[in-house]
């Protein structure tokens, strides 16, 4: 049988062997007015639990040491280490009763989110609208195959075909006769209430370089007059298209009658018209081409509207 032993002197209670087993009819009741109660093992300190304030601290006293909590069966369910690091493990933290399944990894993430609240709303269906106009430089976000990127409105535009991103227009400012080819003189960009669209096309001496790649349709209105009683038997048009920045071939073609009547000169009309992939800006370029049946017959030209000239617009990507 133990010996218990009271010892007064040393303030303690010792039992020469075995556990020992407070057992009372209430509650045990630890009143430490020094405000610490410590649990010891041979002689060392192991915890100790503080009154801070009313505050409880749990402290353990023994240098780069952890405090465990376990289930009965000895699962660990949290660690708070030595480097005061609060360790769940995988799998074992729930709110609310429903388990937290996102990764570490994955929560890290959040770690560098400064979206607002509102901002994050709109991403999870939010139908708040504003009158933001549009304009280059402005982001959309696309999830590109499950990861999400942001992209600029003019890319997105491109993709999508939003709008024409290039309009041009060119016409011979005076009349000439004879053939023509190609026509490499008088051309000026259109400039009665109109200016181009995007960047435009370059001349010169009659050949017309593309600002990008991509697929243009090209349009060539001919107008023309023959001389006083001297019909011209054709008057043909062409949109000229060089690949190689060298030789030209007709791409387009149309002829017209020039009649007189009475005396008078006859003015005939015509127009073509081509789609041209231009693949490469320094290869693929166009060049207009009138060829008539009589020299006297003249080409019209003019600088306040539309007589001679093209007509190019950008359809989309090449």
């Amino acid at each position: 049988m133990a010996n218990i032993e009271l010892d007064g002197p040393n303030k303690k209670i010792k039992v020469d062997s075995g556990d020992l087993t407070l057992d009372v009819p209430g509650d045990i009741v630890l009143d430490a007015d020094g405000g610490d109660v410590v649990f010891a093992d041979g002689g060392t300190n192991l915890l100790k639990v503080t009154n801070s304030s009313s505050d409880v601290v749990l402290q353990p006293q023994v240098d780069t040491k952890d405090i465990v909590f376990k289930q009965y069966d000895g699962t660990v369910v949290a660690t708070v280490e030595d480097n005061a690091t609060f360790n769940i493990p995988a799998s074992k933290l729930a709110i609310g009763g429903t388990a937290v399944t996102s990764t570490a990894a994955e929560l890290n993430i959040l770690d560098g989110v400064t979206a607002t609240a509102a901002e994050i709303n709109l991403i999870d269906g939010g139908t708040a609208r504003g009158t933001t106009a549009i304009a280059d430089g402005d982001g959309v976000l696309i999830n590109d195959a499950g990861t999400m990127r942001m992209t600029s409105v003019e890319t997105l535009a491109t993709y999508i075909g939003g709008g024409i991103t290039m309009a041009d227009q060119w016409r011979i400012t005076s009349s000439f006769a004879g053939d023509a080819n190609p026509i490499a003189s008088n051309w000026e960009r259109n400039d009665t209430d109109f200016a181009q669209i995007g960047t435009g096309l370059t001349e010169s001496s009659g050949i017309f370089t593309f600002p990008s790649t991509g697929i243009y349709r090209v349009d060539f209105q001919h107008i023309g007059t023959t001389e006083n009683n001297n019909p011209s038997q054709y008057n043909e048009a062409h949109i000229r298209v060089t690949t190689n920045n060298s030789s030209y071939n007709s791409r387009a073609t149309t002829s017209s009658l020039g009649i007189t009547t009475n005396g008078t000169n006859g003015q005939f009309s015509s127009y073509c018209s081509c789609i041209v992939d231009v693949t490469n800006t320094s290869n693929v370029k166009i060049a207009t081409y009138v060829e008539v049946a009589d020299n006297g017959t003249s080409t019209i030209g003019g600088t306040d509207r539309q007589f001679t000239g093209i007509t190019v617009i950008r359809l989309g990507d090449t």
